[in-house]
């Protein structure tokens, strides 16, 4: 019966050239639960060694093939999950088998991460199974902020179209304005000016 490598278990046995005996390796895992359920840091660490020291040459004749046939799905994803390695460390995918943590969750705890475990106020707390709980309660804090929507910066383009508007509502009103709201529209336009000027803009009178 084949096994899977857990978190913290040491990579398989490599040959005596210290290459990894890459048989031996796939031997002891379902290839697509591997990939597919989440490889642990010690395994994309394996794929990484076999992709650039071309080992895949023992069982494919291409990197393409070795991961199409052996390990049941695209070169893509699997360049994808030795980039994240690379990017992160194995820690990224110890945690990631544990909590479901995504490439950018990970970028905004990376900081609070080290080889000990993450650091969760003030506390190292080791990426582990009986951990668990803890870990996603900290996750959890991090994907409400990402669901709130980003603030977004008006342009002053969007004051001018505004502008532009109620300039065309004054020119061509729906209805002609009484004399209260000529009064009303007197203070509007005073205080428009005052608040262009308080921007250096320059007004023109324009007398009629």
């Amino acid at each position: 019966m084949k096994q899977e490598l857990q978190i913290g278990q040491s990579a398989p046995e490599q040959t005596a050239d210290n290459k990894l005996d890459v048989g031996r390796w796939l031997g002891r895992h379902e290839a697509l639960d591997m990939v597919a359920r989440g490889c642990s840091g010690v395994d994309a660490a394996c794929l990484k060694k076999v992709r650039d020291e071309k080992l895949y040459r023992e069982v494919a004749p291409n990197w393409d093939q070795f991961c199409r046939k052996e390990l049941g799905t695209s070169r893509k994803k699997v360049d994808g999950l030795i980039g994240r390695l690379e990017e992160f460390g194995p820690a990224y995918f110890d945690l990631s088998r544990l909590t479901h943590v995504t490439a950018d969750e990970y970028r905004q705890i990376a900081p609070a991460v080290s080889a000990e475990g993450v650091k969760i106020a003030g506390e190292v707390v080791a990426i582990a199974p009986e951990n668990k709980d803890r870990l996603n309660a900290a996750l959890a804090g991090v994907r409400k902020k990402r669901s709130k929507p980003a603030s977004r910066k008006k342009s002053f383009e969007a004051v001018l179209d505004a502008c532009d508007a109620t300039l065309a509502l004054i020119d061509k009103p729906p209805s002609w304005p009484d004399t209260l709201q000529k009064l009303k529209l007197t203070s509007v336009l005073l205080r428009m000016r005052e608040a262009a000027a308080g921007l250096g803009a320059i007004t023109i009178e324009v007398r009629r």
